[in-house]
């Protein structure tokens, strides 16, 4: 690397490639431009130097060339969802600027612009661009720290400019638990060919794509339980899917009653091993959105307007916690990454817990006697006198 003049200012060239190319222009004197060539070298030797030139590439460039390699370790629902908000939300705001002008104060806006929306002035009440939900904008900007911080590996930009961000808080989504009189009022309301199908969503605490994804072959009738192997899944273009469940411990046993062993039976004649146990009244796969539009009069049919189709899984859990089932137990069987999620979501219909713990408290202290512990280090003291 070295110093020259170029016209009026100064530039720091270096030869790359067999080429001489310049890395940084616009030095106003030759003193400046060396202090500048001096810290550049120290970065090489460290081996920290970055190209300067390699952060002119703007965001747009950078998508096209890290999503390929990106997408191909994602799930269909997850290429889809990424994908989408990339198309939409990432390229269309931030796609113009180049990698060295994104900082934090341009992240920081571009989270407020999508939480506000922007409306269209031609047409009250309309928008341009929706605002999006506190649970959607992080996911937009984690997905553009990984696409920064793959930045960063690749030695395009020194530091990710998403790692302060300041986020909007998520507010959780109130969950619904069924009574058991409640329960048997939705079942009493849904039609006869589904009601095997919401019985065993509400009964095992299943996720909507494992029970409607369920093979024969995976379900012992005889036996009571089931093997969750794969999950079904509807694109935004009407096609299904058959992938992985969510998680690894997705793939699972889960036991049944013998009442949804009996609902069940029947729906096994006749299919082969590879067909799936639950379809429409023409045998076809239960797709979701069709499904829901029977739900809605179902719910309101039994006085649970409102109520939606996950609400059956956190009512299994509720019926597990109120018996006193362990959380490690019910994680299981519901599938989740971890105990941590579970406790998570579920920890705070624990109330034994506080009670548990106070006792387990009350009990270690009723063995400390406090005033012969009070005797014993004063004697202790008046010793050492």
């Amino acid at each position: 690397m070295w110093v020259e003049k170029n016209g009026p200012v100064y530039r720091i060239r270096d030869i790359i490639d067999g080429k001489k190319v310049t890395l940084e222009t616009g030095w106003p004197n030759k003193t400046a431009a060396k202090k500048r060539l001096i810290t550049l070298k120290a970065d090489q030797l460290r081996g920290d130097f970055i190209d300067p030139r390699a952060g002119k590439l703007t965001v747009a460039e950078w998508v096209a060339l890290w999503w390929p390699g990106h997408e191909t370790g994602l799930k269909p629902t997850s290429r889809q969802s990424e994908g989408s908000r990339v198309r939409m939300h990432i390229v269309p705001l931030l796609g113009h600027l180049t990698l060295d002008e994104v900082d934090n104060i341009v992240i920081q806006a571009w989270i407020t612009k999508l939480l506000t929306g922007l409306p269209d002035l031609d047409r009250p009440g309309k928008w341009v661009r929706r605002p999006l939900s506190a649970k959607t904008v992080r996911s937009c900007h984690g997905l553009l720290h990984s696409l920064m911080s793959a930045a960063v590996r690749a030695r395009k930009i020194r530091t990710n400019p998403c790692a302060d961000t300041k986020l909007p808080a998520l507010v959780p989504r109130e969950m619904r638990f069924l009574t058991e009189p409640e329960a048997g009022r939705l079942l009493a309301a849904v039609p006869e060919h589904w009601r095997p199908l919401v019985l065993l969503l509400v009964s095992t605490g299943l996720r909507w794509g494992e029970a409607v994804g369920l093979q024969v072959k995976n379900l012992d009738v005889l036996g009571g339980q089931l093997t969750v192997e794969r999950a079904m899944h509807e694109m935004a273009d009407g096609s299904l899917i058959f992938g992985t469940p969510k998680t690894a411990r997705g793939r699972r046993t889960v036991t049944f009653t013998p009442k949804v062993a009996e609902a069940l039976a029947g729906l096994v004649v006749d299919k082969g091993r590879d067909d799936l146990v639950f379809g429409t009244p023409t045998g076809k796969p239960v797709r979701a959105r069709n499904f829901r539009r029977g739900w809605l009069v179902w719910v309101e049919a039994a006085g649970l307007a409102g109520l939606r189709i996950h609400d059956l899984r956190h009512t299994q859990v509720g019926w597990l916690i109120s018996a006193n089932v362990p959380l490690s137990a019910i994680s299981r069987r519901l599938g989740h990454g971890s105990i941590a999620v579970t406790d998570g979501l579920y920890g705070h219909l624990l109330p034994q817990v506080d009670v548990g713990i106070l006792t387990a408290v009350a009990e270690a202290l009723a063995h400390v006697d406090l005033s012969a512990v009070v005797a014993e280090m004063e004697e202790e003291l008046a010793d050492a006198a």
